[in-house]
């Protein structure tokens, strides 16, 4: 090939010239094809939370759902465990895992299922349902609330200590919790846990309140035998052992029910108070497959808090991470504006799954039509 001249072009040029174009279409179709590839395994996490008071109705459910659809939320989080109660039917049909939990009072005698309710409508909104389990917490502030047969009344010995040896009140912190360091305890829960994955065809399960109240805890007599059993010499790091014990005994538990359950956690962000006081070490958690996701509630209004205690969990895995933001208001403002700060900071650290407590805070504060994620 010569140019204008008569001169002849180097062999490069000629094929830039002859391939450059159809190399170029090539390289969009694949370049297409890949982005198209990896947004398919990471798909964005929009994830809601209901609690008990929202979801004590079919209309009610109905609402949530429509909202969620409409701002494109794809996840929907039911909290079906008030205070160690259900708002489902325990032992619905396969009582092959014990429950004897009482319904809640949110829901007093009426025949109605709010979780398989949800289930039975979610598909016509292409949102998944998660159950929503505070586990420890037991109680709520105030007893007339619970029944004669709740695990308060029926296992008082199971009540976690202070350490001054005193059993934990039942209207401190968020209510009294059971001792996660008890073999018994444990064996309780995961029959709640195993009964609900057993009798509804959840797209996931989410424990929270996963974790002891505070370090002051854990001093429970029986918790101590076990202690003293085991042989350890550290006391907190054994605290820690119990909890992530739990989490992969629930994790394997409802995997063996069903394979395709995702078993979530929703779990502090400051990563100093969650192992330090809490015994909640989730990033471990993470790292030995004991969670499929975690849900990192960042509920801080300082933007610089946020960002402080988004960076002290930088060991987490980003694509198995939802931050969590805070939607609601108390006595001071909280405009949409801080929240929308919070989801540019997280992004910039390497973050893409966002989730909002609660449904009713973002209703009630009109933040949905506003919020930028």
């Amino acid at each position: 090939m010569k140019n204008s001249k008569g001169i002849p072009l180097p062999f490069s040029f000629i094929f830039a010239a002859k391939f450059q174009i159809p190399f170029m279409r090539y390289f969009f179709v694949f370049l297409f094809f890949l982005l198209l590839f990896n947004s398919s395994i990471y798909a964005q996490n929009r994830a809601l939370w209901a609690t008990v008071w929202d979801i004590n109705s079919a209309e009610k459910i109905d609402a949530i759902l429509k909202t969620a659809h409409h701002y494109h939320f794809n996840q929907l989080f039911l909290q079906v465990r008030y205070r160690g109660d259900a708002l489902y039917f325990p032992n619905k049909k396969d009582s092959s895992f014990s429950n004897s939990e009482s319904r809640c009072y949110v829901l007093k005698n009426s025949p109605f299922d709010p979780l398989q309710y949800a289930i039975n409508q979610a598909p016509k909104y292409d949102i998944e349902i998660h159950a929503w389990i505070p586990v420890f917490v037991v109680t709520p502030h105030d007893l007339t609330k619970i029944d004669s047969n709740h695990v308060y009344y029926q296992h008082p010995e199971w009540i976690t200590y202070t350490k001054s040896g005193k059993p934990m009140p039942y209207n401190s912190h968020e209510g009294a919790f059971l001792d996660p360091g008890i073999p018994q305890v444990q064996d309780y829960l995961l029959g709640v846990m195993g009964d609900i994955v057993k009798n509804y065809k959840v797209n996931g399960i989410q424990l929270d309140y996963i974790r002891y109240p505070d370090s002051l805890y854990g001093y429970n007599p029986l918790a101590l035998e076990q202690f003293r059993q085991s042989g350890s010499k550290n006391f907190e790091q054994w605290k820690r052992d119990q909890v992530s014990q739990f989490v992969k005994k629930v994790n394997n538990q409802s995997k063996q029910i069903d394979s395709n359950i995702q078993v979530s956690a929703a779990v502090f962000a400051n990563q100093s108070k969650a192992f330090n006081r809490l015994g909640q070490q989730w990033i471990h958690w993470q790292q030995q497959g004991y969670l499929d996701h975690a849900y990192v509630m960042a509920y801080n209004t300082s933007n610089t808090t946020f960002h402080r205690d988004v960076k002290s969990f930088y060991a987490a895995d980003r694509k198995k991470t939802t931050i969590i933001l805070r939607a609601w208001k108390d006595q001071k403002t909280y405009p949409v504006a801080q929240i929308n700060e919070k989801i540019k900071i997280a992004k910039r650290l390497g973050y893409r799954n966002f989730g909002f407590y609660s449904y009713s805070g973002l209703v009630n504060n009109k933040y949905l039509p506003l919020i930028r994620f």
